[in-house]
């Protein structure tokens, strides 16, 4: 009998498989056949999530794991959307509960690239109009929340005639569970029933056709992770299926994506992302084991290669994380919500655990430790111990993916300074309108090993900074003791501009309007915005300057001095 794939590993390998498994055969559903979200008790059921367990238990291999992967394979395919005039054909369920999108209403192959935008754009101008119209109407609307529930209204109204993407249906989801199937077919096909891997390659006929078809019409862009996960997925059933249209557009598109990642430096859309990078470099290392020819495996070693001594520059090993600025971040940790700590365990070994601590991104690691890594070894000191202070700075071409695909590649600039106990960052250059684009940030901890982090965030007056907000747009400088940014608002919104400063043992008395006493770190504060609001939560602290249209100014500027 084959000796499991597990048994084959090193002991570093073994520990993520061991640490993700136990954590995804607590999320087990057995009469449901899928995992359950990340609550244990949560009645919805994960498609995505339970694709990564099967490829765990095909890893794993104790009694009965091949036959349970088998059974959550089978019950992922149930999941996936075959609707073949519709955007979404080819892509899965997110969770078990999902509504089918509207279908019957969107002819969008027929449409120019860049309809998302634009229909989003005139939905957002025909809300505006249909409010303002009820307005001139007496006792018909009041201001404020009133006109907010009737502009959610209408947009409800609106998306169950048309499918909203990450709405309605999340497109990515094609690339994520195909990446899966790919590895399953490659490695353990031997293993599962015939009959399912002639299952899977029909559901991958539809997610590749969907995926081509998204890319060509560009009506909703790749960000960097999907970008790499489309070109894979199309090479390897290309060659699966002997494809060559399929093969000559993987071809196509690894080549141009390889001239853009060299044209500047080495640098991706999705520039300095702990969130990102972990799946950018997971689809690398599936390059590197599955490529089918030698062009695609040399490409994606030259990528793989330039992505991680990009991290090394912008990594601070005292601080074990990544310095700001990012185009796109979830969390300014990097052992939340990514999978960047795994990959240097990795690379170190015995003493770094604590860097794979779970998190929402850990039902990765399984595969992850299959994969392995490939660590330049001019970037390998860099993760080890600190390589001095420097200021570094870097040029990429960002995808704005909500703007006119005629106006959403813009040059900016990430600037960091990298210092033994503390690290800032600051980007130059975008007009992106994603919330998760963090343009001023501070890394810091204090003698005693504490750590605090500032980030500059905005949200729309009882909302959240994890969304789309157009007309906002930043400028931030570095040096190694100062951070200046400047926000410019042409916006009809009200919007919140706050710091939020995260660590132990903060108190109101250490935010005063001119300096910031904070544990570890003191800042001089110089400020052109309104009068700012601060509000204390357990371990954190949110300053807060609002914009008024009409009211305030449209400019606000922040200069901080770090003593």
């Amino acid at each position: 009998m084959t000796q499991p794939m597990v048994k084959k590993m090193s002991k570093e390998q073994q520990y993520l498989v061991n640490q993700s498994m136990v954590m995804m055969d607590r999320l087990y559903d057995e009469e449901f056949g899928l995992l359950r979200g990340a609550e244990e008790q949560s009645s919805e059921h994960e498609t995505r999530g339970s694709a990564h367990y099967a490829l765990g238990l095909l890893i794993r291999q104790e009694p009965g794991d091949v036959e349970r992967a088998a059974l959550v394979l089978d019950k992922v395919l149930e999941y996936q959307y075959d609707a073949p005039d519709e955007i979404y054909h080819g892509t899965f369920m997110t969770q078990s509960n999902d509504v089918h999108p509207p279908a019957g209403h969107y002819a969008w192959k027929s449409f120019a690239p860049g309809t998302a935008y634009f229909l989003e754009r005139t939905l957002e101008k025909v809300s505006a109009q249909f409010i303002h119209n009820l307005q001139q109407e007496k006792d018909v609307l009041k201001e404020g929340a009133e006109g907010k529930r009737l502009k959610r209204l209408f947009h409800e109204a609106v998306n169950t005639i048309l499918p909203p993407v990450w709405i309605s249906y999340d497109p990515n989801w094609r690339e994520f569970i195909a990446c899966v199937c790919v590895i399953a077919t490659a490695e353990f096909r031997e293993l599962l029933p015939a009959a399912l891997v002639r299952r899977m390659d029909v559901a991958m006929e539809r997610a590749v056709l969907g995926s081509v078809d998204r890319r060509l019409a560009d009506v909703i862009p790749m960000n960097t992770n999907i970008e790499l996960m489309h070109i894979f997925i199309t090479h390897y059933y290309g060659h699966r299926f002997k494809r060559t249209d399929w093969i000559q557009h993987a071809d196509e598109q690894a080549e141009r994506l390889l001239k853009e990642f060299e044209q500047y430096d080495g640098t991706f859309a999705e520039f300095n992302t702990t969130t990102y990078y972990g799946v950018d470099l997971a689809v690398l290392g599936m390059f590197r084991r599955y490529s089918l020819t030698g062009r695609m495996k040399e490409i994606a070693h030259r990528i793989e290669h330039g992505l991680w001594n990009n991290i090394a520059l912008y990594y601070n090993a005292n601080l074990e994380n990544l310095s700001g600025p990012f185009a796109r971040a979830y969390d300014m940790e990097m052992r939340e919500h990514s999978s960047i700590g795994v990959f240097l365990y990795l690379l170190l070994g015995e003493g770094y655990e604590h860097l794979t601590g779970i998190n929402c991104e850990s039902g990765h690691d399984p595969m992850i430790a299959l994969l392995g890594i490939d660590v330049p070894a001019e970037a390998v000191p860099y993760f080890k111990a600190h390589q001095g202070d420097r200021l570094v700075q870097k040029q990429f071409l960002e995808l704005c993916e909500r703007n006119d695909p005629k106006a959403n590649r813009n040059l900016c600039t990430a600037s960091a300074w990298i210092g033994e106990n503390r690290m800032m960052g600051a980007m130059s250059g975008s007009r992106n309108t994603n919330g998760q684009m963090h343009p001023a940030t501070i890394h810091w901890h204090t003698a005693t090993g504490e750590r605090y982090y500032l980030r500059l965030v905005r949200r729309e007056t009882g909302g959240d900074w994890n969304s789309h907000l157009r007309g906002i747009t930043y400028e931030a400088e570095v040096t190694s003791g100062s951070l200046t940014i400047d926000v410019q608002l042409d916006t009809e919104e009200e919007i919140e501009v706050y710091f939020e400063i995260k660590g132990p043992s903060l108190r109101p008395q250490q935010l005063q309007p001119e300096r910031w006493d904070l544990p570890g770190l003191t800042c001089s504060v110089k400020v052109e915005a309104p009068e700012p609001t601060v509000l204390m939560y357990t371990d954190y602290a949110e300053i807060i300057y609002r914009y008024v249209p009409g009211v305030t100014e449209k400019r606000m500027r922040f200069e901080l001095g770090i003593d």
